[in-house]
């Protein structure tokens, strides 16, 4: 079990000494409120040059600006937070269990919310009388109504409590509850097939054409004899089992798209059939489930490399295996590594990412407050604040940035991020000159070699000001330029946003309130969020190998919020993306045709990384949230005990001894693999290839 890693902002002796001097000091000395939160690691935005400027102490000068504009009381002022990481839900679960935790907020995954709701270890977010848009108005404004509703409507019997059943008149039933009382979405994704197409360790060397074809329908897939000890799955119970689940019932699957295609049935009715079986409550009994997974688990690990449980998102990278059975924040680490010369040298990859025609497992990460009669009042305020602060757009898309994950907040914040990182009209054509004047204080100056550009929320177009010699302008050939003025900013010392006017002159733009001199870009990034120019009068026809991503499920309704800074957004406008590589594409460039039995179709279930994070509606509507097992954990918990029980394959302990013999510690590769992150994260505005 991975040790906890507890980040104290007060040591216990120093909350001693502070409680007695507060009780022998002055009455107005304040009351200090602390917060406790604890989450996965390395899954919450993170300065690693300006620890200042972390989530948590963002979170401190939003409630500071709060208690300064009069909208909260001030013994709010005075506010600590205790930020603490762990590695699994089953972690959490069990410190839950002894009743000892003191955790307000704590990050767990759908199925394990549901479980802490059904056994009374998490309560509901409000009280009597409370309502979400009163309390959490940003995450009602801006989370997705589409994924929201898909985990708002999750339900958990309370095992606690017992209810007539209406189907059958004197027998009892626990009563459900939907999470939406209880959960408060994070982020979100899929769980589906990563592969190298061009590995070199696959039988006969198939085409990449053939290897796309074999991956995109379904998990069996993962039992295909070609790529035999080249695939490596989760040592995680319920993710390998949805996996064996959805080959056990291939049959009734491709039954039920069948229908959904030829008109039988409507999206409704198939969406609570898929779900109905891929929970095995189609059967009458779940024992009768439970042994299908097991043969199809069987007959899969019979062909892979072996089992991993956070290690795959590297190996395919480093070429120890083709295939991972991946989550996609996983994934899109991986595609990003994969593709980075300056990571992998000349071993660069393609890697896509596949959710199965026939369907998969949607995931969410959530934020649930732990039971704890000694709470006080304060401190489930200041957790709901803090949840509503998390689902700001503006911060939203630094965790989102940090993560690689894909949030559930929608906004103008994260419509941009996505933007640039995807959109093939935002690629980054700026080259940076600066400009020497006035103190010496330097101005960050942008140009863009598209002279037609037109101004956007982000940028202001002057003429060349006097002091611009040639000698500056030779920088920049043919350039139009642009000086970085932001539309608004947040004042790190009371956590407010401030608006900043446009300047109508030169004199203006380097008033200091105008303009913010800065020394580098990634400062400017970092400071200010993301710097692009949209070009959205870019016609169709000037764009080669493009897709046209719709992704208005997703960000429709939460664009109009009454924020001029983003009064220009248009649902089903500007929530269409062109992307050069959002499907996979052949080596000239055009869409892949899959042939299912008769049936031609495009491809829609093999991307890159924009289809990785954001699936289109199609793929999100043949994916189901796998519930928790309930009562039939313990026969899952035996069969998954009887699956790992056999020995590591022998290919498998071939090379982890050579892995060792090379000294190659565990130590290391942590270390490597922490480096490689930040590398990711400082090269994640890079745009795909094909």
């Amino acid at each position: 079990m991975k040790k906890i890693t507890k980040i104290l902002l007060l040591s216990p002796i120093f909350l001693g000494m502070s409680s007695g001097l507060t009780s022998c000091g002055s009455n107005d000395v304040a009351e200090k409120f602390t917060l406790k939160i604890i989450n996965s690691e390395d899954y919450i935005f993170i300065d690693e040059e300006d620890p200042s400027n972390n989530m948590t102490e963002q979170f401190k000068r939003y409630v500071v600006g709060l208690v300064d504009a009069g909208e909260l009381d001030e013994k709010y002022r005075y506010v600590d937070v205790v930020y603490d990481t762990s590695d699994t839900n089953e972690t959490l679960y069990s410190e839950l269990q002894t009743g000892k935790s003191d955790y307000d907020l704590i990050n767990v995954s759908d199925y394990m919310a549901q479980k802490m709701v059904s056994e009374g270890l998490v309560v509901p977010l409000l009280a009597e009388g409370e309502t979400r848009e009163e309390k959490l108005a940003n995450y009602i404004q801006y989370a997705s109504p589409t994924i929201r509703g898909r985990l708002d409507n999750i339900t958990a019997p309370i095992y606690s409590k017992w209810e007539d059943d209406p189907e059958h008149p004197g027998e009892k039933v626990h009563p459900y509850v939907k999470l939406e009382d209880y959960a408060v979405g994070y982020m979100w994704g899929t769980l589906g097939i990563l592969f190298n197409p061009e590995y070199s360790g696959f039988k006969d060397s198939p085409e990449i054409e053939k290897v796309i074809e074999d991956m995109h329908y379904s998990f069996s897939a993962l039992s295909n004899p070609d790529y035999h000890r080249s695939i490596s799955i989760k040592n995680s119970m319920r993710d390998t089992f949805a996996a064996g689940l959805m080959t056990a019932y291939e049959d009734d699957f491709i039954s039920l798209k069948e229908k959904l295609d030829d008109g039988t049935i409507d999206v409704d009715t198939y969406m609570a059939e898929y779900t109905k079986v891929f929970n095995g409550e189609n059967e009458e009994s779940f024992d009768t489930v439970v042994n299908k997974v097991q043969n199809s688990l069987n007959i899969i690990k019979n062909n892979i490399f072996g089992l991993e449980v956070d290690s795959g998102k590297q190996d395919i990278v480093t070429g120890k295996i083709g295939v991972n059975l991946a989550w996609s924040g996983d994934a899109v680490y991986s595609m990003d590594q994969a593709e980075d010369g300056n990571l992998v040298g000349e071993n660069q990859s393609t890697l896509y990412y596949c959710v199965p025609e026939l369907g998969s497992n949607l995931w969410f990460d959530t934020w649930v407050m732990p039971k704890n009669d000694n709470r006080s009042e304060e401190r489930r305020e200041l957790a709901l604040m803090f949840l509503d602060f998390m689902s700001d757009p503006y911060y939203a898309s630094q965790n989102m940035d940090y993560t690689g994950y894909t949030s559930f907040i929608g906004g103008g914040d994260i419509l941009e991020l996505v933007r640039d990182w995807y959109d093939i009209r935002t690629d980054e054509i700026y080259e940076e000159v600066e400009v020497k004047q006035y103190n010496y204080e330097y101005y960050q100056v942008y140009a863009v070699h598209n002279d037609e550009v037109e101004e956007n929320k982000d940028f202001f177009a002057l003429d060349y000001p006097d002091f611009m010699k040639d000698s500056h302008r030779s920088e920049c050939d043919d350039y139009l330029l642009y000086y970085f003025v932001p539309y608004s900013y947040i004042d790190k010392e009371t956590g407010k946003k401030v608006d900043v006017e446009e300047p109508e002159s030169v004199e203006d733009l380097l008033d200091e309130k105008h303009s913010h001199p800065v020394e580098t870009e990634e400062e400017a990034h970092k400071k200010y969020g993301d710097l692009t120019i949209v070009d959205r009068d870019l016609e169709p026809e000037e764009v080669l190998d493009y897709d046209i991503v719709d992704l208005s499920y997703f960000f429709n309704g939460t664009l109009d919020d009454g924020d001029p800074t983003t009064e220009d957004y248009e649902d089903g406008v500007d929530t269409i993306f062109y992307s050069s590589s959002y499907y996979a594409r052949t080596e000239d460039g055009e869409p892949y045709i899959f042939v299912d039995g008769e049936v031609e179709h495009l491809n829609n279930s093999v991307g890159r990384q924009f289809f990785t994070q954001y699936p289109d509606e199609d793929t999100i509507t043949r994916c189901a949230v796998m519930k928790d097992f309930g009562e039939n954990n313990k026969l899952v918990m035996k069969m998954w005990e009887e699956f790992k029980s056999d020995p590591l394959p022998t290919s498998s302990l071939v090379i982890f001894i050579v892995i060792i013999a090379s000294g190659v510690g565990l130590g290391a590769l942590i270390i490597t693999n922490k480096l490689l992150v930040k590398r990711i994260r400082k090269k994640r505005k890079g745009k795909e290839q094909k």
